[in-house]
């Protein structure tokens, strides 16, 4: 039988909507009353399908009663458009970077590469996977998007979790039950050596279910109309997560975490830690924090003195080595005058890394190694900048070799910035030379530069970071941001943007200049694209039956498909352009972030099983991605028995400016 199309028309968009259903394979249905679908080849299924037009699109209801278990496919396909990009946020952006994607990494929406296994020209996840249950398709003109409630029952109350699809070239839509098809993608390997973690499909099907959703439509600003239509969901799914704790006290338990759990005497240095649970729930020590910024270094010293200093609490809380200021020398005292960088981790502790100064934990992933990495070399001198001009507020004494070094090494890559405007991704330690300039790390200098402007006058700084900041926009315009973290091999990622955010902020604040605000708005809607605007149902403990919620955490990649804490690094950013726009939403943003923190520090240590308040691992998983931890008895665990010392910083950095 041949797919039967009802056809759409509106705002100058033409769709064919289709609906199909599986039993053994995939068959189209056709329309047999009004809203009722069937098929000749199964008499008790009945589909329904009714459509309600609105001002920009229409409301739907799906339906279905039948004797087998099945799953339908709602299926829209956008005519006579151009520049087609599929989006479902946090798992397919166009084809996901394919051009620089080795095999086996993470889904690839493509027609090429027939012989790799994650490389499909059809992609269908659990809706809950995605921040928003969307699949969107771009286009020259605009936006459609196509919405579904993520959860359904059956007719015995059992959840059933619906699905999202993309289809090349110009088909998408949603899915009453789900398949993870062709596979069910887990993780990105580790390493060359190791095993692809893609696993088998998984799905949900029943005999009697039904939902509802939206089919979106959004005229004009090309790819960025997908932002209306993230704000239009989130406007029917938000759900404010609830902490009982004030910021005050979440910031207190933060700083005593790390300065009473995190910190390692043995190794002088704060740490990540592991454990096992039930059976050896005490965190151990698991990696010394020495790289200068991304995952440790300045990351970690800004907000333990900006938390002190706000706290009030004496600076012999630093006692024994545990001080930002030492943290700040020892990363100005890796200054590498061959390069006119900074070496990329302090010098190792405790024999835990090579002798290398360049090759951070990231090297093995084998993808970034023997190079310095403009992401930490960003980090750390964005975090230098802003560790001077707080002191200085603060009439705290500063090291005048911090200002000196922090200047060479923006000099350096402006010396080496090319003239669009990008900076490298990773640079030579041995000469002043760009290695690789494909990839949006080095976005960090941009708001370094900003910072080293308000701190100097000097002009250079401003005119590198105006260049800059133009360059990268373009790929935050296209919600298409690559290249930032160096164990993902240049995924799709929500983490460089962040840097986009900050300085597009910075500008503003320089400047005054209209352009900025309206970049700083691109950057913040990029942001949304990654963090959850509803509250998801987790599959497996602790997270699905104590309550937690997901709105207001945010993807790290297309690559690790779990929630993290680095989006609070943008806290007082979105509300700055909620403050300057009028605009509330993203205040609600801003709100949802800092709640579900708070919300997810008060799971420790009874409901994750260790820790103790303030300990905070880097991982949550809302739905079937990156589940790799398993318990003693071997049991999947939605979250990571781990103490990440970066994501508490974050979340510190975020909360002491919001006090």
């Amino acid at each position: 039988m041949k797919r039967e199309f009802k056809k759409l028309s509106i705002n100058g968009f033409r769709l064919k909507l289709s609906l199909s259903y599986y039993n053994g394979g995939w068959h189209p249905l056709e329309v047999l009353n009004g809203d009722v679908w069937g098929c000749a080849a199964a008499p008790t299924l009945e589909v329904k399908l009714k459509l309600e037009p609105n001002l920009l699109g229409w409301n739907y209801d799906l339906s279905l009663e039948s004797d087998f278990d099945t799953q339908i496919r709602l299926r829209v396909e956008l005519e006579d458009e151009t520049d087609l990009f599929h989006l479902i946020p946090c798992i397919i952006h166009g084809d996901n970077n394919c051009a620089q994607i080795r095999p086996l990494e993470f889904p690839l929406l493509t027609s090429e590469r027939s012989d790799d296994p994650d490389c499909s020209p059809f992609w269908e996840f659990r809706a809950d996977r995605s921040s928003h249950p969307v699949s969107m398709l771009c286009c020259k003109g605009g936006a459609v998007g196509v919405s579904v409630d993520p959860y359904s029952e059956d007719a015995e109350g059992r959840l059933i979790r619906n699905g999202v699809f993309a289809e090349l070239p110009n088909a998408f839509g949603v899915s009453l039950g789900y398949t993870n098809d062709p596979l069910t993608y887990i993780n990105h390997m580790f390493g060359p050596e190791d095993k692809w973690d893609y696993g088998p499909s998984t799905y949900d099907r029943a005999k009697v279910m039904s939902t509802r959703g939206r089919i979106h439509i959004e005229r004009g600003e090309g790819r960025l109309a997908a932002h209306q239509i993230i704000r239009s969901i989130y406007g029917d799914m938000r759900d404010l997560p609830q902490p009982h704790k004030s910021v005050r006290e979440a910031a207190e338990g933060l700083l005593d975490g790390l300065l009473n759990v995190n910190w390692s005497d043995e190794l002088q240095g704060y740490t990540n830690a592991v454990c096992k649970v039930p059976d050896a729930p005490d965190l151990k020590p698991w990696r010394s924090l020495v790289e200068i910024g991304w995952t440790g270094g300045g990351v970690l010293a800004y907000p333990l003195l900006t938390a002190q200093q706000t706290l009030g609490l004496p600076e012999s809380i630093f006692d024994g080595g545990k001080g930002p200021i030492r943290i700040m020398d020892q990363i100005v005292d890796g200054y590498n005058p061959k390069s006119g960088l900074l070496y990329d981790v302090i010098r190792p502790c405790g024999g835990q890394l090579s002798e290398s100064r360049v090759n951070g934990w990231w090297s093995g992933f084998h993808l970034v190694e023997d190079c310095h990495s403009a992401y930490t070399n960003g980090s750390a001198v964005f975090y230098l900048f802003k560790m001077i001009a707080f002191m200085q507020e603060h009439s705290l004494p500063v090291d005048a070799k911090w200002l000196q070094i922090g200047e060479q090494v923006l000099d350096t890559v402006i010396e080496l910035q090319r003239e669009d405007g990008a900076y490298g991704y990773t640079y030579s330690q041995h000469e002043r030379k760009v290695l690789d300039w494909e990839g949006f790390a080095g976005c960090w200098f941009a708001a370094a530069c900003a910072l080293a402007y308000r701190q100097t006058q000097k002009s250079h700084y401003l005119a590198s970071a105006r260049k800059a900041v133009d360059y990268y926009a373009v790929f935050v315009k296209d919600l298409n941001c690559s290249g930032t973290p160096m164990d993902t091999y240049k995924a799709v990622d929500e983490e460089g943007n962040l840097a986009f955010v900050r300085a597009a902020r910075l500008l503003h604040e320089i400047t005054g200049e209209a352009e900025y605000l309206k970049l700083l708005q691109y950057g913040a809607d990029y942001e949304c694209l990654w963090r959850y605007g509803f509250k998801a149902k987790p599959e497996y403990p602790p997270l699905d039956t104590c309550g937690w919620n997901s709105c207001g955490g945010s993807v790290t990649s297309i690559s690790n498909p779990h929630v993290h804490p680095m989006g609070l690094l943008v806290t007082s950013d979105l509300k700055y352009l909620a403050q300057q726009t009028g605009d509330s939403y993203y205040q609600q943003r801003a709100d949802d972030g800092v709640n579900w923190l708070m919300a997810t520090m008060e799971l420790y240590p009874d409901t994750m099983g260790y820790g103790r308040y303030g300990v905070l691992s880097e991982r949550t998983c809302p739905s079937d991605g990156l589940v790799i931890e398993r318990y003693s008895d071997g049991t999947p665990c939605s979250t990571w028995f781990s103490y990440n010392g970066w994501a508490a910083a974050n979340s510190l950095e975020a909360l002491v400016e919001c006090l």
